[in-house]
């Protein structure tokens, strides 16, 4: 393999001073990260240093979360002490015998860049070995905060589903437009609490999905996926993609939603994100709706005023009684 991958021991390693922009300058070419890897080389890494950097694979630095990827484990790491955090994702059932055609694959992703992408930093091939490098995100999953946390304000829910959407059509636009097991477990946090896509399925792993589906609609399918994290959202429930349609189909707006959120989101904006959840839920593969209008519909939601219809009609009356109040107190 040619092009800016090399291979060489990380000890006592600097960061790069010059940027490796090779997607050419734009606002989307953004990198919020303070941890030394906004300028690093896509690499080649060593399976001693990054056995080293996860402390031998131990069991106490896993952070993998997505039950569909139970044969493959992400761990947390640290490349030496001038360096941030990573996260290392490591096969176990090896997709891809040929070197070559691994490391080709992880160097098209670890080209792009986007502000809500992880940034692929490197791989590793030793043997049968097969391991992906990317940047560490600090502040969890969507699915450990939605699911287990049960905290999200309706805000936030309405702020991630823009991001992920924009991460979404980046990729596409890109050519990327698949994408191995999309879920809440793939959705991470930043050091900025914002919502990036895991750059992890974008290397993708042979699957057959025509076998997981039945009849025209594929739940491997990213919009499909993209149309299951609507409904995380809008319930606050983990479900199986194939059980998503059913938990919307047929209901009411106000009975479907997270009961966590204590009636606090706007009916209006609910509504706009359970169509589109709906239309994304029938989309076939020859079909997909992850386009700059479904991210302008999420980006509209987010100029608009975050007060609680629920909370709407008791404003008003006690604006009314207010204002009535003070023109009784007026002098004269």
């Amino acid at each position: 393999m040619g092009g800016c991958c090399y291979s060489k021991p990380l000890e006592n390693v600097q960061p790069p001073q010059q940027p490796q922009n090779q997607l050419g300058e734009s606002k989307n070419d953004e990198v919020k990260n303070d941890d030394g890897f906004v300028n690093w080389p896509f690499t080649e890494f060593f399976l001693s240093d990054l056995t080293t950097a996860t402390k031998n694979f131990r069991s106490d630095e896993i952070i993998s979360e997505n039950a569909e990827e139970s044969s493959n484990v992400v761990y947390k790491g640290r490349l030496s002490e001038n360096l941030g955090f990573v996260a290392v994702k490591r096969f176990k059932n090896t997709p891809w015998p040929d070197h070559e055609d691994f490391g080709e694959e992880a160097q098209e992703v670890g080209e792009l860049k986007h502000k809500r992408l992880v940034k692929l930093l490197g791989y590793c091939c030793d043997e049968e070995e097969r391991l992906l490098v990317a940047e560490f995100m600090p502040n969890d999953t969507l699915a450990k905060r939605l699911f287990h946390q049960k905290n999200m304000e309706w805000s936030m829910r309405l702020r991630v589903a823009y991001h992920i959407a924009e991460a979404l059509e980046y990729c596409s636009s890109a050519g990327f437009a698949k994408y191995d097991n999309l879920s809440a477990s793939t959705v991470l946090f930043d050091k900025d609490d914002d919502a990036c896509l895991s750059c992890f399925g974008l290397v993708r792993e042979i699957i057959d999905y025509d076998r997981r589906t039945t009849g025209s609609v594929n739940t491997g399918n990213v919009t499909y996926r993209f149309g299951t994290i609507l409904v995380n959202l809008l319930t606050g429930v983990e479900i199986p993609p194939s059980h998503a349609p059913e938990m919307i189909n047929g209901k009411d707006i106000t009975d479907l939603m997270d009961p966590n959120l204590m009636g606090k989101f706007s009916k209006e904006e609910a509504t706009v994100i359970l169509n589109l959840a709906s239309d994304c839920l029938q989309c076939t593969d020859r079909k997909s709706l992850i386009t700059e209008d479904l991210v302008a519909t999420l980006e509209g939601l987010q100029a608009k005023k975050e007060i609680p219809s629920s909370e709407m009609p008791k404003i008003t009356k006690q604006q009314e009684e207010a204002s009535s109040s003070s023109q009784q107190q007026l002098p004269p």
